[in-house]
């Protein structure tokens, strides 16, 4: 057989092959192929393709389809599957059209990890002020890499999450306090309003948000965050001073 797609009658045949390198090929031809057919079948194969790469390649090809696929790509967004799901935001995240947020927040907030992970990175990607709140109300959920996936978020949008992060820093919840700290720490520079507030959370009652807040203080960098972290080193609280100090050398260093 020929693995070369010259149209959308072959491509269909060739997407469900049984060698994946037939598949591999037929998805990659498939993003010139900018016909309805071709497009309706790499949104069904998308959700049920096993193979990474292919589903790759899938993803890639309906990126490249742009309109034509949009309507069927926010569809999965509301299928029962979770994996039809957490695909449908994985193609929107690589788009990243303000127009989506509407129809991606609602996944911003579902219960499953891998789902909530993509939707993060799709939220993020259309540069919307409307998805910062939704993000910050995950906060502290999951494990690291569904923690480490919402903080990546929030540093694409930059100076967009600031405010609202500094007022997660007063949250009742020590791990959301924890987690904005984190966040703000990976926004860097960026982040300078915040560190008045995270100056103050130096000093939370939970130690891990206060080495967390000291974290980000250098991080953050810039005159007033080093005043904030030579006065923890003052402060003689252990071990918070210790790394305050340990901050204060590596800077002095750069």
């Amino acid at each position: 057989m020929n693995t070369h797609t010259t149209d959308a009658n072959d491509f269909t045949t060739l997407i469900t092959h049984p060698d994946r390198d037939v598949r591999l090929r037929a998805a990659l031809d498939a993003g010139s192929l900018l016909d309805p057919q071709v497009t309706a079948t790499l949104v069904s194969r998308v959700g049920v393709e096993e193979d990474f790469s292919v589903r790759e390649n899938i993803t890639w090809a309906l990126v490249q389809h742009g309109d034509l696929a949009v309507p069927a790509v926010l569809e999965l967004l509301t299928s029962d599957d979770p994996l039809q799901r957490r695909q449908g935001a994985h193609i929107l995240s690589k788009v990243g059209d303000p127009a989506h947020v509407t129809a991606i927040l609602p996944v911003v907030a579902d219960d499953d990890p891998d789902v909530a992970i993509k939707a993060y990175r799709a939220a993020a990607s259309t540069g919307s002020a409307e998805v910062v709140e939704p993000l910050l109300s995950r906060l502290g959920d999951g494990e690291g890499e569904q923690q480490d996936a919402l903080s990546n978020a929030l540093q694409q949008l930059g100076p967009l999450a600031v405010d609202a992060l500094i007022n997660a820093l007063g949250d009742d919840d020590p791990s959301v306090r924890m987690h904005a700290a984190e966040a703000l720490a990976q926004i860097g520079e960026d982040a300078e309003p915040a560190v008045p507030a995270l100056a103050n959370a130096t000093a939370d009652e939970e130690s891990q948000v206060a080495l967390a807040a000291v974290m980000a203080l250098g991080a953050v960098g810039g005159d007033a965050a080093h005043a904030a972290l030579q006065e923890t080193e003052k402060a003689g609280r252990q071990p918070l001073d210790s790394v305050a100090r340990r901050l204060l050398s590596n800077r002095a260093a750069t």
